[in-house]
């Protein structure tokens, strides 16, 4: 099954919920979304289980919550890659790839702005969804990635 499965089952299980919406970008994640809500079935004991042991490994991780959806990117003065940057954080971060992070964050900024370029305006943390110190997590990479 799909994280985005999951992600919306998990939602729609809870008491209380009438209705689940779900951010989609092309026909082949629609159609994910309709094979598992066409005949709901909430998640079962063991499913619930699951996603308790997952929360609690996540609980643990330093990586940044970013989920890429972008909307931090629309008001940047600078055109700040967030999300890409935050990928490539993440890789150092979550994995301890210093290579492949380095190679992705040089990848994020080959053509547009560094993660020092931010002018901490702080539209992108007014944009985020998941709440996330984008200007803090920004200083931390132009650190990480000098």
């Amino acid at each position: 099954m799909s994280c985005a499965s999951w992600a919306i089952r998990f939602v729609a299980s809870l008491d209380g919920i009438i209705t689940v919406l779900s951010g989609m970008s092309n026909i082949g994640q629609m159609k994910d979304n309709i094979s598992y809500m066409k005949d709901f079935q909430p998640l079962n004991g063991e499913e619930q289980s699951i996603i308790r042991e997952a929360q609690r490994i996540l609980g643990k991780s330093s990586t940044i919550p970013c989920t890429a959806c972008h909307y931090c990117m629309d008001g940047c003065p600078k055109q700040i890659k967030i999300p890409d940057i935050f990928s490539a954080m993440n890789k150092q971060l979550g994995n301890g790839q210093t290579e492949e992070a380095r190679a992705a964050y040089e990848a994020a900024v080959s053509a547009g702005s560094r993660a020092s370029d931010c002018i901490v305006c702080r539209q992108c943390e007014r944009a985020c969804p998941q709440h996330i110190k984008i200007t803090d997590e920004l200083k931390r990479a132009a650190e990480l990635f000098k």
